[in-house]
């Protein structure tokens, strides 16, 4: 897909979900918080906006923490195609998160995957698996299931990942 044609597709869905609203940020906006609230640095923190901007200018994409934080507020609501690819690049999605829902599944998928990772006691919980049999892991995950649902969350979180609910603590 050429680089035209995603610019048009990113000005269309801007266009057509994205209404000024009093109060409203934007989707745009509304898309790149969500990254910043999901997608952990390499050390598990948050991202901030100067390493977002520093990040997509070292991948060759120029990109200010000034504008940065104007987009993420809602106050610039038009970032170039180019803009939109270094931001992407930055938190490390594909660039369709912020053109297509099809595209923000994927990558939700993606984020809740990357955020798991960067957990330390998920990651050192599933190294304990390693090595026992099925019949023992089979176990291990009914106990999860049951712990889950005493939490008031979804016996599988898979199940959630239709509303949105897949990967949050």
């Amino acid at each position: 897909m050429t680089t035209e044609r995603n610019a048009e597709r990113l000005q269309h869905a801007m266009d057509d979900r994205d209404p000024a609203g009093p109060g409203d940020r934007g989707l745009f906006a509304e898309r790149l918080e969500e990254l910043f609230r999901s997608v952990p640095d390499p050390s598990g923190r948050r991202y901030t906006g100067s390493a977002i901007a520093r990040k997509s200018t070292e991948l060759g994409y120029k990109l200010g923490e000034s504008y940065l934080s104007q987009l993420r507020s809602g106050k610039a609501r038009t970032p170039s195609f180019r803009t939109v690819e270094g931001i992407a690049a930055a938190f490390g999605v594909d660039v369709r998160y912020f053109l297509e829902d099809a595209g923000r599944r994927r990558n939700r998928e993606d984020i809740d995957m990357m955020r798991l990772q960067a957990d330390r006691t998920i990651h050192e919980a599933a190294h304990r698996l390693a090595g026992l049999p099925e019949s023992s892991i089979t176990i291990v995950n009914e106990l999860i299931k049951v712990l889950r649902v005493q939490q008031g969350l979804p016996a599988d979180p898979a199940a959630g990942a239709d509303n949105g609910e897949a990967g949050r603590p």
